[in-house]
């Protein structure tokens, strides 16, 4: 057995083991298991050892050959992870330790005279280092100072007891590895080598960096969904409670390979019955297959990402953490991703962490899994779950639609809620009328034309945006200045109760000022102004709409505009339900909150919505290098700058240990106040919340006086709010089952999205076996083979290489190589996000297009006017197609 000694015991000497020596300290500290890892790994020195970061990272190396190492060490789990055995682990982590403090107390001591302080300086140090003059000179006032010079002594040190050492010899303390990594992952790699190059002996080379960033033990792979890392921040953290997210990115589709895993990256993973993406699925040792699967496949040209934000009220600004990415083609429907949160959920609650809800932006899929899961106007339910929220709705409550049991809430990402509106407002297809208004952008253009810009702040551009995905629009146009402006402006009560609802939206779930009881007031009101607006449109006739229009517009109504629904003069079935989602949920929060079973922080709504998703997508495109134009990324650059921001995150979490200090952003630092302002957090029983929700009704109703709506607009016949609830109930009772019944006619979710299922024919060779272990590629001449295309490599590196036959000889290809020689095209993807948008955009044109002519769509390609045409009048007959065509046209 081991016997682990102290620091004490320990002498100089030890420092300098090597072969037999080092062997046999090894196995007394440590004991046998660890000295054939370490044997294995060909560590023959103490020197040695000190420059490795874990020892147990050769472990996760998938090799059969490792297998028998992985049972002595640890316990391989079914999921093919390896937990190390917590004995061994502290017995080599406390022998690291004890020989790194030896190291540093010896470098201090070696260094540090003990003769008296007065000590005399040479004059040729003097004069090679000017500066120690002036520290002696200013020696009184630098004791003073109340800077910590930890960092900056242990740079020094460093720097000396390297400049006596040679180069390969240099040593690094851990702080300075520290802020060397930082360095590099935000300065990029011509920054790092710039200071390296300028201050000898500081820093690592960039190798050593790049080493220790690929070793980081929170190491995130493709599909792979990190729960185990996930429990240590929320444990950091000091949080239970969770809030997820999901959303998908535009990224460049390329195929790579990736040696970790012996997987290759860039296909679209394909999903399992839980919705989770199959990880490595796409690892081959045989070229054909390879080959076959670059023929056949198609490549992913969206990430997406799975990230999980703790909740917590001890600790300001937490960073939501990345929980999985992967590719995809985004051919999935409603129900792989209900299954895929309910997987979330389940893996989530075995690690001490309480997923309360799940947020997404406005993709109709999203929408629908919602409102499946919550059994808002659906036929879902839970059963035999002792796990489930519930509350107890008062008889009163008619305006509440959510059932009072729920495994987890859901929101629509607010900030796209708000651009859609405002994008609504911009549509040239849709023409908003509301009673005796017709809502338009005109008065705020009048606005801009006839007042100061002192008063309003807008300019053109904010009213027409060509970023249609802008919120920082939306926020100037909804301000209460430009809203009380509009009060002067003729024919502006429409467009005024219309940014009213937007100003409401980001009143209740962005704004971190507002409190709960204003956010549930805004909240509501928005809903019962899209209530009051939806049930007078749908008891009002087509005909009359018509004319309204003619009137309002001062036109006359064309053969396209007579062929417009009711929907044409509303807002998008998307946005208005995600505004009553939303609304309940945030309730269903209050609620849970008052009667203690979540704690307050559950009611941070800021924090609750899909942007925790686009910050990622943008911190990865940010860390691209300066010497680059391109900010976009494949995904296997995606899951190296995402690995190195993990890497970041965890030296920022311990900067008191390291001394180390980081910039906050100014918007950050600006907005911290308010997270800690406690009227956010004010608990409020269930009266105070119906009351506010009756006072934003009866605001709603005086909002709408003015206009011309007889059931709102007189005083006898005022509709209450239960006949409002009960005529909105049965509409949207109707729509989903109408909507529910076409999609299912239609085998789709939506017209917007796909259920097609993968070809499973194309997977009957999946386990065929092959007659011969080589594959062979023929017409390949000598000088073609610069690269890498070997006779033999080193067993622990053959999984990296393709065993293949080139011209009758055995030859060895490396699997990154193999990718290279069958790529055909080189894809790629705008810097500007406005081009991406308009490229994605034109590409679903495209798609809609080769559907319809039944050709092949060539990806990236865009469609001129002809194509349009021809399709055009082909699909005359086809009311939808048309419609959908006419929609891009004139977008």
């Amino acid at each position: 057995m081991a016997n682990i000694a102290s620091r004490s015991d320990f002498t100089d000497d030890i420092l300098s083991f090597c072969d037999d020596d080092f062997y046999n300290l090894v196995q007394q500290q440590c004991g046998a298991i660890a000295l054939e890892i370490i044997k294995a790994q060909d560590i023959t020195s103490i020197s040695c050892l000190l420059d490795i970061n874990n020892i147990f990272d050769f472990l996760h190396l998938d090799s059969d050959e490792l297998i028998p190492l992985k049972k002595k060490a640890g316990v391989i789990l079914k999921d093919g992870r390896l937990i190390i055995k917590t004995g061994l682990e502290h017995k080599v982590k406390s022998f690291l330790n004890n020989l790194h403090c030896l190291n540093q107390q010896r470098s201090t001591t070696s260094y540090n005279s003990d003769r008296s302080l007065d000590m005399t300086v040479p004059e040729q140090l003097l004069h090679m280092f000017p500066f120690i003059r002036t520290l002696i000179n200013c020696s009184n006032l630098i004791t003073k100072s109340e800077i910590n010079f930890t960092f900056f002594n242990a740079m020094l040190n460093n720097m000396v007891r390297n400049f006596i050492t040679e180069e390969q010899g240099y040593r690094y303390d851990s702080t300075v590895r520290q802020f060397a990594s930082c360095l590099y992952i935000l300065g990029g790699r011509t920054a790092y080598e710039f200071v390296r190059l300028n201050l000898p002996g500081f820093l690592p080379s960039v190798q050593i960096i790049q080493s220790d960033i690929n070793s980081f033990k929170n190491h995130l792979s493709e599909g792979q969904f990190n729960y185990d890392y996930a429990h240590e921040y929320f444990q950091l953290n000091k949080s239970t409670i969770g809030f997820c997210a999901e959303d998908c990115t535009a990224i460049i589709p390329k195929i790579t390979y990736d040696t970790k895993s012996n997987a290759f990256i860039g296909f679209s993973l394909p999903l399992d019955k839980n919705g989770i993406p199959l990880n490595s699925f796409y690892s081959t040792s045989s070229f054909t297959r390879f080959e076959e699967w670059c023929s056949n496949l198609s490549q992913a040209n969206l990430l997406n990402a799975c990230l999980i934000q703790p909740l917590s009220s001890s600790t300001e600004n937490i960073s939501p953490y990345l929980l999985a990415a992967f590719g995809t083609d985004n051919r999935f429907i409603s129900s792989d991703i209900i299954a895929r949160w309910l997987h979330i959920y389940e893996e989530c609650k075995t690690k001490g962490i309480r997923i309360i809800g799940y947020a997404a932006d406005c993709d109709s899929r999203y929408l629908r899994a919602m409102r499946i899961s919550l059994g808002f106007f659906s036929s879902f339910r839970y059963h035999d779950r002792s796990d489930l929220f519930e509350i107890e709705l008062p008889s009163n409550w008619s305006w509440f639609f959510m059932q009072p049991e729920q495994l987890y809430v859901c929101i629509q990402d607010p900030i796209h809620i708000c651009t859609k509106l405002r994008n609504r407002l911009l549509s040239t297809t849709a023409t908003l009328v509301l009673g005796n208004q017709l809502i338009s952008t005109k008065p705020l253009f009048y606005l801009i034309d006839n007042f100061s810009k002192f008063d309003h702040a807008l300019v053109p551009s904010d009213v027409n945006v060509k970023d249609r995905q802008n919120f920082q629009s939306c926020v100037k146009i909804s301000s209460q200045n430009v809203i009380n402006m509009l009060e002067h402006v003729p024919d502006s009560i429409g467009i005024i109760i219309y940014l009213k609802a937007i100003q409401s939206i980001r009143l209740a779930y962005i704004e971190k000022s507002t409190s709960v009881v204003d956010r549930i007031f805004h909240a509501w009101f928005v809903v019962f102004i899209f209530r009051l607006w939806f049930v007078w449109l749908n008891s009002t006739k087509k005909h009359d709409l018509d004319i309204a229009f003619t009137k309002l517009s001062r036109s006359d109504i064309s053969d396209m505009e007579k062929k417009k629904t009711k929907r044409s003069y509303f807002v998008t079935y998307q946005s208005y339900f995600s505004m009553e989602i939303n609304a309940h949920s945030l309730t269903y929060l209050a609620v849970l909150v008052s009667e203690g079973t979540l704690p307050s922080e559950a009611l941070h709504t800021w924090l609750q919505n899909s942007q925790s998703c686009e910050s990622t997508f943008r911190s990865a495109r940010s860390i691209s290098s300066i010497s680059s134009s391109g900010v976009n990324f494949t995904i296997s650059q995606f899951l190296s700058r995402i690995n190195k921001f993990f890497m970041l995150n965890d030296i920022k979490t311990h900067a008191h240990e390291n001394k180390l200090r980081f910039p906050k952003h100014h918007k950050l630092s600006s907005t911290l106040p308010y997270a800690s302002n406690s009227s956010n957090v004010m608990i409020i029983s269930k009266i105070d919340i119906e009351n506010i929700v009756i006072n934003a009704f009866q605001s709603a109703i005086e909002l709408f006086k003015p206009i011309n709506i007889e059931e709102i607009s007189s005083s006898e016949t005022s509709i209450s709010i239960n006949d409002l609830s009960d005529k909105v109930s049965r509409h949207l009772d109707d729509f989903w089952i109408t909507e529910d019944s076409s999609r299912d006619d239609k085998n789709s979710d939506f017209a917007t999205e796909s259920d097609d299922e993968l070809d499973n024919d194309d997977n009957t060779d999946e386990y065929m076996t092959l007659n011969s272990s080589f594959d062979t590629i023929d017409d390949v001449r000598e000088c073609d083979t610069g690269f890498r295309l070997v006779d033999n490599v080193k067993e622990e590196f053959s999984q990296n290489y393709f065993h293949i036959n080139v011209n009758g000889n055995k030859k060895y290809l490396h699997k990154q190589t193999a990718c290279w020689y069958l790529q055909n095209d080189r894809c790629s993807l705008s810097s500007d996000r406005l081009t991406r948008v308009q490229g994605s955009f034109f590409n679903k044109i495209h798609e809609l297009i080769a559907e319809l002519l039944r050709v092949q769509v060539i990806p990236g390609s865009i469609c001129d006017e002809s194509e349009l045409a021809e399709v055009t009048e082909i699909t005359r007959n086809h009311k939808k197609s048309v419609k959908s065509l006419e929609i891009i046209r004139n977008q």
